[in-house]
């Protein structure tokens, strides 16, 4: 009897100690979690460190190197490096998304419109789309060398260079962002999977262009008279003055009828449309799209081209080689430079009016004493003849 009574003081003892051990089990791993926890934030704090500046707020953002200095209200001063060393000025943005930092472009807005800006302080995607209110900030980071950006409300796919990969559609809801290659849209209420050239991907149908599945690419007209500035409507390249390859769209055309010529041309001329100013072939085929608010004639292929009050210039595939360095200064016939000159565009330069290429040079007006002034084409102020 006793060594029973014994034999259950025993087991009492060793459930006890069981416990206590379970409880101390616990309280560890409890411990090291909310450790761990701890340490991975004060880790990443510690792999991003504030340089030493005289900005007053500085955060880090998400390119290691580059660090964004801000007002007491928030409104962006300056990309800084490690050294606090200002490589960027922002002061003309409303915002700048830091965080979206990707591809070494970081997207601005000004005027509620947005835009990117690469790394050197290079507006390469102008300011000119639509500010987002998708849920996913103002504006999308590039995503395998993609953007999805809004125009006049309608959803398209750019890349870093500005050009159009999926046209802007009022039919498309939405588009993620891609990832492995594909992007899910969604369209009138259905799912599909775009590849990077913007052509549809279905799991048991072959690959189908964008231009059949009723996301039609833009050949004569804009849904508003305005698209991305850089997009070349039919995908074509060109050079100066030379012949212009087709576009998928007509070789595809071709395949099914052969009667339709290849269109060459030797250059583009103004059109108007809807209060906005685009190019269009020898056919009147619309070759760049209607987005500018003023442009000048080709010439030497280079064109010079104005969004709101800023000018710059694009060749003949519509890419913008020259930035959008020179501004209207009070609204009248008055620009000044990036340095902010005044220049008076009251004449003209070898018989062509200003933004207009002469023998490798173009003339953006004078400085109050009368100098003449002009840039080359890669945009570099030089002396006018």
């Amino acid at each position: 009897m006793l060594q029973r009574t014994l034999s259950k003081r025993s087991l009492l003892l060793t459930t006890s100690e069981n416990q206590s051990a379970l409880i101390k089990c616990c309280a560890l791993t409890i411990g090291m979690l909310t450790t761990a926890l701890f340490v991975i934030p004060s880790a990443q704090a510690a792999s991003c460190k504030i340089p030493k500046s005289y900005y007053k707020n500085v955060s880090c953002t998400a390119s290691s190197g580059y660090f964004l200095a801000v007002k007491d209200f928030g409104a962006p001063v300056a990309l800084i490096d490690k050294q606090g060393k200002s490589l960027v000025d922002l002061t003309r943005y409303q915002k700048v998304d830091a965080d979206k930092i990707s591809a070494g472009l970081l997207p601005v807005m000004r005027n509620s419109h947005v835009g990117y800006l690469n790394m050197q302080g290079r507006e390469v995607i102008p300011v000119m789309y639509d500010v987002l209110n998708d849920g996913q900030g103002w504006a999308r980071p590039v995503s395998e060398g993609r953007i999805v950006v809004k125009q006049g409300g309608h959803y398209g796919v750019i890349d870093t260079a500005n050009r159009t990969i999926v046209p802007f559609s009022a039919a498309i809801s939405d588009i993620d962002d891609y990832r492995g290659g594909m992007a899910r849209v969604r369209k009138n209420k259905a799912i599909s999977w775009l590849d990077k050239e913007g052509n549809i991907k279905n799991a048991n149908t072959q690959s189908t262009n964008t231009q059949n599945a009723g996301v039609k690419k833009d050949s004569s007209k804009s849904n508003d008279g305005k698209s991305a500035k850089n997009s070349r409507v039919n995908d074509r390249t060109a050079a100066s003055k030379s012949e212009v390859k087709p576009s998928a769209r007509a070789n595809s055309t071709q395949k099914n009828s052969a009667s339709i010529p290849i269109n060459r041309f030797t250059t583009l001329q103004p059109r108007q449309q809807d209060g906005r100013w685009g190019f269009v072939d020898d056919n009147n085929v619309t070759m760049i799209t209607y987005s500018f608010d003023e442009v000048r004639p080709f010439s030497e292929g280079l064109a010079g081209v104005r969004i709101d009050a800023e000018w710059g210039f694009i060749n003949l595939g519509g890419e913008l080689v020259i930035p959008f360095n020179f501004k209207d200064f009070d609204g009248s016939n008055n620009f000044n430079d990036s340095n902010n000159k005044s220049l008076s565009l009251d004449s003209r330069y070898k018989d062509k009016p200003s933004f207009v290429f002469v023998a490798d040079k173009a003339w953006i007006g004078r400085l109050e004493n009368g100098t003449k002034m002009c840039i080359d084409k890669e945009g570099a102020a030089v002396a006018c003849d």
